[in-house]
């Protein structure tokens, strides 16, 4: 699977994004991801390994509400949604 920073979202899923960081008080990372053929797996993990360490971030630690509130709208938006610490 290849998750990327979402980066076709339209400005209303861009505002729906930035509500729930308010309202939560978390910041969040919307990914869409995509399943790959296996080759093309191996071939974009070689790719990476290339590229260097990636960059880290420490994720956040929402409650069971704010994860509830999070997996909604990631059902509603289609991405991936992950809170991190600033």
């Amino acid at each position: 699977m290849l998750c990327e920073i979402a980066r076709k979202l339209n400005a209303d899923e861009l505002s729906r994004i930035e509500a729930l960081e308010r309202d939560l008080g978390l910041i969040i990372v919307a990914f869409s991801c995509r399943t790959l053929d296996p080759e093309r797996e191996e071939r974009l993990r070689q790719i990476m390994d290339e590229l260097g360490p990636p960059l880290r971030v420490a994720p956040a630690e929402p409650d069971e509400a704010q994860l509830d509130t999070i997996r909604a709208a990631e059902a509603t938006l289609g991405v991936a949604l992950v809170a991190v610490q600033a």
